[in-house]
């Protein structure tokens, strides 16, 4: 597997996504792996990526990864309780905040 997958967030920090652009030394391998994708071979193209080592790019592992840690920082966020408004735009004219709109608006933070 090229990425971990898995996200530890809240519970822990997940690892950074190193990124690189293959040189001639993976060209063969990268060569390959256009020829798959071309001739409509996804699944195979995949497990043939998968298993290389050094071969850093935009595959389905790289996607999985951003995908989950996406959710579990939503899942995160919304168990987060409302928080009240700390401030109200009022009118122009109107240099004094309504007191009943302060109370009743409820921000998420």
């Amino acid at each position: 597997m090229l990425y971990n997958t898995m996200s530890h967030y809240p519970d822990g920090i997940d690892e950074m996504i190193f990124f690189q652009d293959n040189d001639l030394e993976t060209i063969e391998i990268m060569n390959h792996y256009n020829d798959l994708i071309s001739k409509c071979k996804y699944t195979e193209a995949n497990e043939y990526i998968t298993n290389q080592e050094g071969i850093h790019g935009f595959y389905a592992d790289l996607f999985n990864a951003i995908e989950n840690r996406i959710y579990n920082l939503q899942k995160y966020i919304l168990t987060k309780p409302p928080k009240k408004q700390l401030f109200v735009f009022t009118e122009a004219d109107s240099m004094e905040p309504d007191i009943s709109t302060l109370e009743n608006n409820i921000i998420w933070s």
